[in-house]
């Protein structure tokens, strides 16, 4: 499962720093947008697409590390708390801010909302248990 999870957070930091190079493939479908005007909920900004970037990637190496890769260097305990605040990282996310993105998102009618209940929040709730599961595994 440390795999699999690690292997999902390196290819969406890959993509978001595709994103922050200026590639455009995809961001029609995964920024929220209003339901009315059809404009986007908030414009990401470079800086906050690298922060995504770097702590995707951070969140692969947590995972990772829990398979005991570092155990030289730093404490599996360490990687367990990490994959805690993971697993409620997503939970958070799948759960949503009860407007534009989540489970229990307002917006039903726009193509991020469509995609958010068919693939991101479901992704999330996975990464979520899944990250939960690797911590009760020990």
């Amino acid at each position: 499962m440390a795999i699999l999870n690690a292997s999902i957070f390196f290819g969406l930091s890959l993509l978001h720093f595709y994103w922050l190079l200026g590639g455009k493939w995809g961001m029609n479908s995964v920024i929220p947008t209003t339901e009315k005007t059809s404009e986007n909920a908030f414009v990401p900004s470079a800086f906050s697409t690298l922060v995504v970037a770097i702590g995707l990637l951070l969140f692969g190496l947590i995972e990772i590390g829990n398979t005991n890769v570092f155990s030289n260097w730093i404490k599996l305990t360490y990687f367990r708390w990490g994959n805690l605040l993971i697993a409620f990282i997503f939970f958070a996310r799948a759960v949503g801010d009860f407007n534009y993105v989540g489970i229990f998102k307002r917006a039903r009618n726009t193509v991020f909302a469509r995609n958010d209940t068919w693939y991101y929040s479901p992704l999330c709730l996975f990464i979520a248990i899944t990250s939960l599961l690797i911590v009760l595994s020990e």
